[in-house]
């Protein structure tokens, strides 16, 4: 098929802007491309670990409501380790502790309480964390331990009456029954 002059310089001139611009086109369409697949991929991936976390927190529960500790203790370690950047670690080490706790086993307790509050990357667990660890070290009959734990942080408004129900807890194992009066108090009026 013969062009004409007029649709030979547009074919010509096409020719010239496809040689000068197809390759950082083609560059940077290919570029787009493999970044959404990467960023789909990442997803699946965040999506899949948390079906896991989750599945293995299920398994978890049920392990505590039938006090098979072994279990517990063994997917606990499991969800704090592979899947530490999930809230099902966090939650998965309060229950650890709960159950090291019931069972007089107070270092294990501790353990799993204070890797909420330095390793699991969720502060919002951090103060409930440390009214557990006061909780253990009140049970372990170091009162003074618990008061240097309640007091070394400040709680926030959503934490002030379980904070300060502990701290008149502890209050009372050191024998000042006014601060802990005064504590409680604290503790009703912030509910």
């Amino acid at each position: 098929m013969a062009y004409d002059l007029e649709e030979q310089e547009s074919i010509d001139q096409m020719k010239a802007w496809w040689d000068q611009w197809g390759t950082p086109i083609t560059a940077a369409v290919c570029v787009c491309c493999l970044g959404f697949a990467g960023w789909n991929g990442w997803q699946w991936y965040q999506r899949n670990q948390a079906a896991q976390a989750s599945g293995a927190y299920v398994q978890l529960q049920n392990a505590y409501l039938q006090g098979d500790t072994k279990n517990v203790t063994s997917i606990s370690d499991g969800l704090m380790k592979d899947y530490s950047r999930h809230v099902f670690a966090s939650l998965g080490a309060f229950i650890r502790a709960a159950d090291a706790q019931k069972a007089g086993k107070f270092d294990e307790a501790r353990t799993a309480l204070t890797w909420v509050v330095e390793k699991s990357g969720h502060p919002e667990y951090a103060m409930t964390a440390r009214i557990r660890l006061a909780g253990v070290a009140l049970d372990e009959g170091k009162a003074d331990e618990a008061l240097s734990i309640l007091t070394a942080v400040k709680p926030g408004e959503g934490d002030a009456v379980a904070y300060n129900d502990r701290l008149g807890d502890v209050y009372l194992a050191l024998n000042r029954p006014d601060e802990a009066k005064k504590a409680w108090q604290t503790a009703l009026e912030a509910d």
